[in-house]
């Protein structure tokens, strides 16, 4: 009986949940994911950097994972290929307390950044990486299964 009042009420609370993160929903994992890179402390930091700079972490994540990668270490080559995007495209909540209060992810309060840097030139190198970031993260998930 309590087992089953016990799954009634997950159940409910994962409905009202998703009802609050429609958008977020849609978004590709590594994009949701980039939520929580952000409360990492170095994220917090390299964020708020401009963009040539940002562009320095990116591709060094993103060669950390391709060094990973031809180790066979698929998961901790996907975490740097996913960190690696987070960067230049990323959410965060405006809600600083979202994980300890009951609001948790909630489409109100996120606000998706697309840093494309100040020049054409950029925002080319920007997609390009993101791009590669996708198709690296989709061969090592591949290498998974």
């Amino acid at each position: 009986e309590i087992g089953n009042i016990l799954q009634q009420a997950v159940k409910l609370k994962s409905h009202q949940m998703n009802e609050k993160r429609k958008t977020y929903e849609t978004w590709p994992f590594f994009v949701q994911h980039t939520l929580f890179h952000g409360e990492k402390d170095d994220f917090k930091v390299w964020r708020q950097l401009p963009f040539d700079e940002k562009r320095v972490h990116c591709e060094r994540l993103k060669e950390e994972g391709n060094v990973l990668f031809k180790q066979g270490s698929w998961m901790d080559a996907i975490e740097k290929y996913e960190e690696a995007a987070t960067l230049v495209r990323y959410c965060y909540s405006t809600d600083p307390g979202w994980r300890k209060n009951q609001r948790g992810i909630d489409d109100d309060v996120l606000v998706l950044v697309d840093d494309v840097g100040c020049t054409e030139e950029d925002a080319k190198w920007q997609r390009k990486h993101r791009a590669l970031c996708a198709l690296n993260l989709a061969a090592c998930k591949q290498k998974l299964d």
